[in-house]
């Protein structure tokens, strides 16, 4: 599903790499923390994953193709199979919640009637329904978080990438937030989650990609044990 073979990052010539000679691999079902000290490289790691950033060195594959290769239709489709959740929310201020949640739907053209369903369904599943048709700037960090991880996930995407989801945000949100990574993960959805958070950590656990001088060390927790995704199992796009 994922896989980075020895991908080298470099802004500048004579600055040292931020990633160096990095290598690792995930199956579809896979979930992965990307740990690491801040300004280590974890947020740059992650922009390569969403294509928004080129490796110096090496090769990415993503859904079996080559990102560096492929054109750029064929990247907007790689990404159409993924959801982004960042550090901060980027709402939307001038739309309501609603909208603000259905926007991956209408970009697909989904039938309006399937996408009430849907973004009402998610709204009430985050507790937030009662706020469908209230603005962003009313919400507080962690409902604002919590719209912004329904909107990465309403068109239940194969791949999630989030950086730092919990950083600014109540633990009780940071609950609801995990919990709904980790239910799309048990229906084959793929997750990594860059964190320091040590209560993520130890409630959630799953193997670390820990970042540390260019290089990526794989840390398994204590009596883990990863459980294959059946293909059947793997939750189809919105229709």
């Amino acid at each position: 599903m994922l896989q980075f073979d020895s991908i080298s990052l470099q802004y500048k010539n004579y600055a040292p790499p931020i990633l160096n000679q990095v290598s690792f691999r995930m199956e579809q079902g896979d979930s992965r923390y990307l740990t690491g000290r801040n300004g280590v490289g974890k947020s740059s790691l992650l922009s390569l994953l969403y294509m928004a950033t080129a490796p110096s060195q090496g090769e990415i594959r993503l859904f079996g193709q080559s990102i560096s290769r492929c054109p750029r239709p064929q990247r907007q489709s790689l990404r159409r199979k993924m959801g982004i959740l960042f550090q901060e929310p980027q709402l939307i201020e001038h739309v309501n919640v609603f909208d603000n949640v259905a926007l991956p739907l209408r970009l697909a053209h989904i039938s309006e009637q399937n996408i009430q369903n849907s973004v009402m369904e998610l709204l009430k599943w985050l507790e937030l329904d009662h706020k469908a048709y209230d603005m962003p700037g009313t919400l507080s960090g962690g409902e604002r978080q919590c719209i912004a991880l329904g909107r990465s996930v309403i068109h239940r995407p194969q791949f999630i990438i989030a950086d730092e989801p919990t950083a600014h945000i109540d633990h009780y949100s940071s609950e609801k937030i995990l919990r709904l990574l980790y239910e799309l993960n048990k229906l084959g959805t793929s997750l990594i989650i860059a964190t320091h958070d040590p209560w993520i950590l130890e409630n959630y656990p799953a193997i670390q990609l820990h970042l540390h001088e260019g290089q990526i060390e794989e840390i398994a927790p204590p009596s883990y044990i990863e459980t294959p995704i059946n293909p059947h199992d793997i939750m189809a796009p919105a229709a």
